[in-house]
């Protein structure tokens, strides 16, 4: 091989580079501008939805556990006058029948 060959081979070789430099660059920059227009502003409306799903759970929740709290009050409430009620009458009948 001639060194005029090579000379052109080694120019081809490095137009070649410099051209595939250029076009990861422009990907680069369009990925850039991509990312930049449409995937921060999708990820930051998602993360407010999903603060106000998180909001929404944690207020039902709290709802939830306040008609539990009010429903297990009303009965033990029941129960405990049912209680009372028996525990008087026991007690009324032991003291007359230690009276008597």
């Amino acid at each position: 091989m001639s060194s005029d060959k090579l000379k052109d081979v080694k120019a081809a070789g490095e137009s070649a580079a410099e051209t595939a430099r250029d076009e990861i660059e422009a990907v680069k920059a369009h990925l850039e501008r991509l990312i930049t227009k449409h995937v921060v502003p999708a990820l930051t409306n998602a993360g407010g939805k999903a603060s106000d799903l998180t909001e929404e759970a944690v207020a039902n929740a709290r709802e939830l556990a306040n008609h539990a709290r009010k429903d297990i009050s009303k009965q033990t409430r029941v129960q405990s006058s049912w209680v009372s009620i028996a525990i008087s009458g026991v007690v009324g009948f032991v003291l007359g029948r230690m009276s008597r």
